[in-house]
């Protein structure tokens, strides 16, 4: 019987078949014609290049579209822009956990078994151990609620 892993990997490579070619894969790329900077664009629409849409991103590194303030409601001015279609997730802090190997070990099988990811099943377990405990969310501290 095939390991979660390998299950994984073949999702992956399934999963990569069917997505758009990656713009960093140069395989196949035609060296452009530097004496002529007209050149250098793909000639289709730049609304089907994904590199165009960070093209006035300061993080992306373009230079093309004119800088425009963040708006003072924006609270995710820093962040890249979402690929369209994917909707964004609540709010997530990164921790950083040591697990037992058996605990591993178990998470694998929980993750196979129910078919939900590990991030899923280690907030479900947090929640029913924090209602056990009868520990109710403080709410935000006073410096996240301020803008």
């Amino acid at each position: 019987m095939p390991s979660f892993l390998d299950k994984a990997a073949e999702s992956d490579k399934e999963i990569r078949k069917t997505q758009e070619k990656d713009p960093a894969d140069l395989r196949g790329a035609q060296e452009p014609d530097w004496d002529n900077p007209d050149s250098w664009g793909s000639g289709a629409s730049h609304t089907s290049d994904s590199t165009s849409d960070n093209a006035g991103n300061p993080a992306s590194g373009g230079l093309h579209q004119p800088q425009r303030p963040p708006s003072p409601t924006s609270k995710s001015s820093t962040r890249a822009p979402r690929r369209r279609g994917r909707p964004r997730g609540p709010e997530r802090v990164p921790v950083s956990v040591r697990l037992l190997t058996s605990t591993d070990r178990k998470l694998t099988i929980a993750v196979e078994q129910t078919g939900l990811n590990p991030q899923t099943i280690v907030e479900e377990a947090l929640e029913a151990h924090f209602r056990r405990l009868k520990i109710q969310d403080p709410g935000p501290s006073g410096q996240e609620g301020v803008a």
